[in-house]
């Protein structure tokens, strides 16, 4: 059982339970419409029933549950709608840090922060760590906006992430996507190196399309981890 240690305060307490829950819902360790039961977390978790209680009520509010009524509390589905948007939020300002990157007074020789970037995925990818693939991944994307000097946006591309890190932390393990991943992480690194602005936007476009590709497969294995959304002509 993993439970939690004591903190100096309940209110502590509630957000180490609302870091592990959320922590739990990003990683796939508690499906996308799963109940989540107070009492069994509190039980798991090694707490009181007050802390999960709190931290259930601050993931309602940040949409990671949704409370039914007569049904409890669950896992919120996945919106293949929402991934999308997110998905092209991330490519708006992934391409633009690319260009930024690539601008002569930059003059960015040393890509030896992504090259570790890609050892670290690597590493993990070889101990078939879903935590440490999906850290080395951000840290990736993280590290290629620092260094094209939108670190300031990091928060909003993360924010972005987390709608289809779900999605990611499934396919991972069923169909061993992190490969692709790391392949496409060299392609990038590659294209930089050359000072090839225009093949490095087409890698960071190609690698967020594999993103949705997952999306689609994931939702034809597993349709009961998506809402059902409308199509155009269905909403007349």
């Amino acid at each position: 059982m993993s439970r939690l240690s004591l903190a100096p305060t309940d209110h502590s307490l509630a957000s180490q339970v609302h870091a592990r829950l959320r922590s739990d819902i990003v990683h796939a360790r508690l499906r996308p419409g799963e109940l989540l039961s107070e009492n069994q977390q509190a039980m798991r978790l090694g707490v009181s029933r007050t802390p999960v209680r709190e931290a259930v009520q601050r993931l309602v509010r940040e949409g990671w549950v949704h409370v039914l009524p007569q049904r409890g509390t669950r896992v919120s589905l996945l919106s293949k709608q929402r991934i999308e948007e997110t998905l092209f939020v991330r490519e708006a300002v992934e391409t633009h840090g690319v260009r930024r990157l690539l601008d002569s007074h930059l003059n960015v020789t040393d890509w030896s922060s992504l090259e570790q970037c890609i050892q670290a995925q690597k590493t993990a990818l070889n101990a078939q760590d879903l935590e440490a693939i999906m850290e080395a991944d951000a840290t990736f994307h993280r590290t290629l906006l620092e260094l094209s000097g939108m670190g300031a946006a990091w928060p909003i591309v993360a924010q972005a992430r987390d709608m289809h890190q779900r999605v990611r932390a499934i396919a991972v393990p069923e169909l061993l996507s992190g490969e692709q991943a790391l392949k496409d992480h060299r392609a990038i690194v590659l294209a930089l190196r050359r000072h090839d602005c225009a093949l490095a936007i087409r890698k960071i476009e190609s690698h967020l399309k594999h993103n949705a590709v997952l999306v689609q497969k994931i939702a034809d294995r597993h349709p009961d981890y998506f809402e059902r959304e409308l199509h155009a002509d269905q909403l007349h």
